[in-house]
């Protein structure tokens, strides 16, 4: 009974760790280089070691049929990461979804080069021997998988929330800028449609496709207004107010108006009062964000 009850204790803590969020470091400059080099790996790995019977080739057949499991292994990592990056966003990734991921990624590459084996030997397909292969490699990379990725995470939240708690040491939310209550005016391409508030009752700007969403107060109630514009054109009316802080492509916010900073393995989040939207710091403008605290 004991042992069951530590059972579900422990796989109570591993599912836990499943949900915890992780970074999805994927844009197009990352995957190309991923790829590249993923596949190259595959490519000289294969020179080098001449497995599952390259070393009967020439050495012109060799450097042509491992440039093919090269470009194989290159090719779907590419295609792969891409629809990753049409389909999924930063936002819901957690370690189990990389995990999975990742299992995934060589189960396709195991599978694509499997084919390709097949072609250029002109085997026949065995059906067998592909899940045989395809179990054999699972069953020895699940567990370094597993364990390298929780470790990522640990050390990414350990990371961030150190930086996190920093921050709040030295941050002043109280503003002592004259300019907190003058009013403030958004352009929109519109006009008729601008929009004008006091600075201090303004929380924060966020991106909606061709429009600006703010996020404000009007005594003591939370109020939204979208409006016809661009963040990048909404910070440019923001320019004479350094309390405003561009801290992600899709938001600006009031500094005055954050309440603490948390940290979690993506990164920096920003705290309002009464409000349960968090707002996220990215990742490049993180070093920014912490001079703006006279952080180095």
């Amino acid at each position: 009974m004991k042992a069951e009850r530590q059972k579900m204790i422990f796989l109570n803590k591993f599912y836990k760790i499943l949900k915890q969020p992780l970074p999805l470091h994927l844009n197009i400059v990352n995957i190309i280089i991923a790829s590249v080099t993923f596949g190259a790996f595959v490519f000289f790995f294969l020179i080098i070691f001449k497995p599952f019977g390259l070393q009967v080739l020439s050495d012109k057949d060799l450097i042509t049929v491992t440039s093919g499991y090269g470009l194989v292994t290159a090719g779907y990592l590419t295609i792969h990461s891409l629809i990753i990056v049409i389909i999924l966003t930063e936002k819901n990734w957690t370690v189990g979804k990389e995990i999975l991921n990742t299992l995934i990624i060589i189960t396709m590459i195991g599978l694509c080069n499997y084919l390709y084996h097949s072609f250029y030997s002109s085997q026949k397909l065995i059906f067998v021997d592909l899940i045989e292969f395809q179990a054999e490699a699972l069953a020895v990379s699940i567990l370094p998988i597993i364990l390298i990725t929780i470790f990522r995470q640990n050390i990414l939240l350990k990371r961030h929330i150190a930086e996190a708690e920093e921050i709040n040491r030295k941050a002043n939310w109280k503003s002592s800028d004259d300019r907190n209550d003058n009013l403030v005016v958004i352009s929109a391409q519109n006009p008729k449609s601008d929009f004008s508030c006091r600075c201090s009752d303004i929380l924060f700007f966020s991106a909606l496709d061709n429009y600006v969403i703010i996020h404000f107060t009007r005594d003591s109630n939370y109020l939204k207004e979208v409006i016809r514009t661009t963040l990048k054109k909404t910070k440019e009316d923001l320019n004479e107010y350094p309390n405003f802080f561009h801290c992600h492509k899709s938001y600006i916010v009031n500094l005055d108006k954050v309440i603490k900073v948390s940290g979690n393995a993506q990164g920096l989040k920003l705290h309002f009062d009464n409000i349960e939207e968090i707002i996220p710091v990215s990742r490049q403008l993180t070093q920014e964000f912490k001079q703006f605290f006279g952080i180095n």
